[in-house]
């Protein structure tokens, strides 16, 4: 119940055009939340998702997920950057688990071996496919935040960017088939000095 109160406000806030600690809330001179179309899905790259969570359990997906998420983010953000460009598989271990390496592959990375360091993920500049990736890879992050313990500044960042909130459900509330309003029968009530 917290957190869906938590969400309403940080969505109404969102709305409205504020911005978080900018001390302009509620001035609406940002402008309101543009609603930005998802990627398309990758079902496949979902299921692997799923089953890698299943495996490492909530807490340490979630952090691993993150990782790989910002790292992916960062190099949407900046395509340009050479340094994210290609990763040393063993810094990117480190960083988010070797057993989450085929999200990276499935991003337009390809493996490369390095004959002194060891091998290294290189990209191939698919922004497309980045963009897609990026994008289960952080709702498969996001399905890993427990409701019950979710903070408001994780809800306001969720909300600011779009993404899934824990514990809230999609439900279509669109009316099937919509009835016409009908014209009243009944007369109207006489005012007191109509009498």
């Amino acid at each position: 119940a917290a957190a869906a109160e938590a969400a309403a406000t940080a969505a109404r806030l969102v709305t409205a055009g504020a911005t978080i600690g900018s001390g302009e809330a509620g001035t609406g001179e940002e402008g309101a939340a543009a609603v930005v179309e998802p990627p398309p899905e990758d079902l496949e790259l979902r299921e692997k998702l799923d089953a890698f969570t299943k495996a490492r359990g909530h807490p340490a997906a979630l952090t691993e997920l993150g990782n790989a998420a910002k790292i992916l983010r960062r190099l949407s953000q900046d395509t340009s950057n050479a340094k994210l460009h290609e990763m040393r598989c063993d810094v990117l271990d480190r960083m988010v688990g070797e057993a989450l390496f085929f999200a990276f592959l499935s991003a337009g990375f390809e493996e490369q071996s390095l004959v002194p360091a060891g091998s290294a993920l290189r990209w191939r500049g698919d922004t497309e496919r980045l963009q897609i990736v990026l994008h289960e890879v952080q709702n498969a992050g996001d399905l890993c935040i427990d409701p019950n313990c979710v903070s408001f500044a994780t809800v306001t960042e969720l909300v600011k960017q779009n993404r899934t909130l824990p514990g809230i459900e999609n439900v279509d509330d669109k009316v099937a088939t919509p009835v016409p309003a009908k014209d009243s029968s009944m007369e109207r009530p006489k005012k007191p000095w109509e009498q």
